[in-house]
């Protein structure tokens, strides 16, 4: 029995060993990274796995420091239309050898980015991990292993260097870029008034002071409330030791609706959309790669997702989209919060009754849709106020412009993710965080001290470090199971994209002396989960759908019937999307949305209203009838923006 345990433990720890082994780059997540330390890290995971890696540089920072992509793929596999297709270019024929599309951009791709802006770190952390846990699976996972085989990952931890690099590594937060700064300004200007080598706050007394000594704690500053506060209680102004100089807000940069931002972030959008050289990179990356479909765009903080549309709410919204996005996405992210849902998502197929119970409310979109939306999952849009105060965010230009599943998810709420902080009061969490940093030994918050500022003389310096903050979740296990969390809903939203294929070819042959005459007929199918495009991008312009094309090595085939090239829309997937089953099979979901489902490939009814409509099939037949003489090779290729290429020969 001894030798039997003794073995166990010996196969355990072998396990153990090779599990750890795989991860080739080792990495901790009890401090933060910052700018250096990820860079770092992209290079030495970019030299540890050739095979399946690719570090690019997609543009620089207003420092000029690197903006940085990883491409996680297996390099070898998957193909282009330009490679399986000579291009003419009709209008410059001196180009003999024009350039190939890289392999990856034939795959679906999800694209994940942390630290929009600078001080929000701990998205910077969640694509580290991501990196991590899908690299360390490769080869000894089934799932992670076909993912990267078949799929390709972006990720872009750090789009705001500048920012992250003046947060973490010089210890001064910087939420925008560094755009407007003075010519002699490295970085923000920053008043170490204490000489402690830490860039915390500072208080001064001020009658028309926004702030408050707490009376529990005389280290904490609350909110002066007009009515409640004692008329005699002394009142505080309270500043960063860090002033960054003027910046941009890069996430009111981006294209969609951006002229709106003037109204509400004066000089804080820019003089124009994409005038940051780093929304600039972010976007010519997009447009570059339309095999992008995923998107996720991590924030802090508040525990929560955000989805399109945060300019104009639902109203521009497709319906079979606002399907996938709440009935799929939102219900695992809930799920993985562990919170409770809208009973319209356990039981779609009632949505009737559910609007129906809203009719009167004071929330429209509410009513139209049958839902609120929960505190976890939602959109930008206040939708009880009718109005929103977001504008030229990347989340609304990705998907109303791109056709992309574009979400933010504000990582770290720390009554959710810490359990000592669970039942907590709002009015009391500051005061229960300081007395978890004080047991834990955490050093986020200094005790005050006198110091000299140049304008305003005698101050206190102390209260919260500036290079961590309340804004991000703690290092150590806290981060970490945030990070594992938003892990297990990425790796779920990665498992529903799209993956067309060609399935059977049959050839039937004819031959006229040196004629040969052949009808081909190939079956190209969705094999993924989702559809091969949004409903939305059957709207957008210039989009050409899917295409499948018949080629031959010696391009002297003539059709006899089809075209070299048939267009085939879209492709639906694996997944019944709720609302759009098949006829008969829809509930009536969201009947005053403006979309509607009004795409070819959205169908009417389900969640566009009405009886349930049509469903398109995730398969489709392609026929050719084509002559030609002597010998030709040939091949059908699919093509999907966001489903990917495949190739495959005409055996006859």
């Amino acid at each position: 029995m001894r030798s039997l345990i003794k073995y166990f433990l010996l196969f355990a720890s072998f396990l153990c060993f090779s599990a750890y082994a795989v991860q080739k780059v080792p990495v901790k997540f009890d401090k933060f990274h910052g700018y250096t330390g990820t860079v770092e890290y992209l290079k030495a995971v970019n030299k540890a796995y050739p095979d399946v890696t690719e570090l690019i540089e997609i543009g620089k920072s207003y420092q000029q420091r690197p903006v940085y992509v990883l491409v996680i793929t297996n390099r070898k596999t998957g193909t282009t239309l330009s490679r399986e297709k000579k291009l003419v270019y009709e209008r410059l024929l001196e180009v003999t050898d024009p350039p190939v599309m890289p392999l990856h951009t034939g795959k679906p791709g999800h694209l994940i980015t942390g630290a929009t802006h600078g001080n929000e770190q701990t998205g910077t952390e969640v694509c580290i991990y991501f990196i991590d846990k899908i690299l360390s699976g490769y080869g000894s996972d089934e799932v992670l292993t076909k993912l990267i085989d078949t799929k390709v990952f972006y990720i872009c931890p750090a789009n705001n260097p500048d920012g992250l690099y003046n947060t973490v590594d010089l210890g001064a937060p910087q939420r925008t870029n560094s755009m407007y700064q003075t010519d002699t300004a490295a970085a923000p200007q920053r008043k170490d008034l204490n000489g402690d080598g830490l860039y915390s706050q500072y208080r001064y007394k001020d009658p028309q002071g926004r702030y408050v000594i707490d009376s529990k704690d005389p280290r904490l500053m609350t909110a002066y409330r007009e009515g409640v506060t004692p008329k005699d209680a002394e009142r505080y102004s309270v500043e960063s030791e860090a002033q960054p100089d003027k910046g941009i807000d890069i996430n009111r940069n981006f294209p969609y609706a951006w002229w709106n931002t003037r109204t509400t972030l004066p000089g804080g959008s820019g003089e124009y959309p994409t005038s940051a050289p780093e929304v600039h990179a972010l976007c010519e990356f997009i447009i570059n790669h339309p095999n992008i479909i995923m998107v996720n765009e991590y924030h802090t903080m508040g525990g929560h997702v955000y989805r399109p549309m945060g300019a104009t709410g639902d109203a521009e919204m497709e319906a079979r989209d606002v399907a996938v996005y709440d009935l799929i996405m939102g219900k695992k992210y809930v799920e993985l919060m562990g919170t409770e849902m809208p009973a319209a998502w356990k039981n779609p197929r009632n949505i009737r009754q559910f609007r129906d119970s809203l009719k009167n409310d004071k929330n429209v979109i509410a009513a139209k849709r049958g839902y609120k939306m929960p505190f976890e999952w939602r959109t930008p849009y206040m939708e009880e106020e009718g109005r929103s105060s977001y504008y030229g965010l990347f989340l609304d230009w990705l998907y109303k412009d791109n056709g992309i599943y574009s979400i933010v998810t504000e990582l770290w709420n720390p009554v959710h993710d810490v359990p000592e902080l669970k039942d907590v009061k709002e009015a009391d969490l500051q005061a229960a965080m300081l007395k978890y940093f004080d047991d834990k030994g955490y050093k986020l918050y200094l005790d005050w001290k006198p110091g000299k500022h140049p304008k305003h003389g005698n101050v206190e310096v102390g209260g919260w470090v500036g290079n961590v903050g309340r804004n991000n979740a703690f290092p150590g296990p806290v981060l970490e199971s945030i990070c594992e969390r938003q892990w297990q809903f990425d790796l779920f939203r990665s498992t529903l994209m799209p993956q067309i294929a060609i399935g059977e070819i049959t050839v039937k042959k004819q031959s006229s002396g040196s004629t040969t005459v052949l009808e081909i007929s190939a079956e190209v199918e969705n094999i993924g989960a989702l559809p091969t495009g949004l409903a939305r991008t059957e709207n957008i312009p210039l989009n050409r759908g899917d295409v499948v094309w018949l080629i031959g090595e010696a391009g002297k085939i003539k059709f006899l019937s089809g075209k070299p090239n048939e267009k085939i829309g879209q492709l639906y997937g694996t997944m019944q999307i709720p609302g759009f089953e098949s006829r008969g099979g829809g509930g009536e979901f969201g009947g005053g949305f403006s979309g509607g489902g009004s795409s070819p490939a959205g169908g009417r009814g389900g969640f566009g209203g009405g009886a349930a409509g049509d469903v398109s099939s995730n398969k489709k037949t392609v026929k050719w009838i084509v002559a030609f003489e002597g010998k030709e090779k040939l091949k059908v290729v699919a093509s999907s923006l966001k489903g990917g290429t495949v190739v495959k020969e005409v055996n006859y």
